[in-house]
């Protein structure tokens, strides 16, 4: 009899400025944090997410925990 398995990930989602490299938590708590060089803010919680800054000075980042049952972290990268 064959076992099911849970593929249960944890995914987190970030915003990384490209002239700095600082990675800000989509989930701010309802702050405003900007990154160092400050092009580029994030404000959000679980209903919302606001960015403050150009299109082209921000990336999304897509991180997949490592668990027991996904031992190989990915990434994935959106522009």
């Amino acid at each position: 009899m064959p076992t099911t398995t849970d593929t249960k990930t944890k995914k987190d989602t970030y915003f990384k400025c490209p002239q700095c490299g600082n990675e800000i938590f989509w989930n701010t708590r309802k702050q405003m944090v900007f990154c160092q060089c400050g092009a580029l803010g994030v404000d959000g919680c679980e209903y919302y997410v606001r960015l403050v800054g150009d299109g082209k000075d921000r990336k999304e980042v897509i991180k997949i925990a490592k668990t027991p049952k996904n031992p190989t972290p990915k990434i994935s990268k959106r522009v």
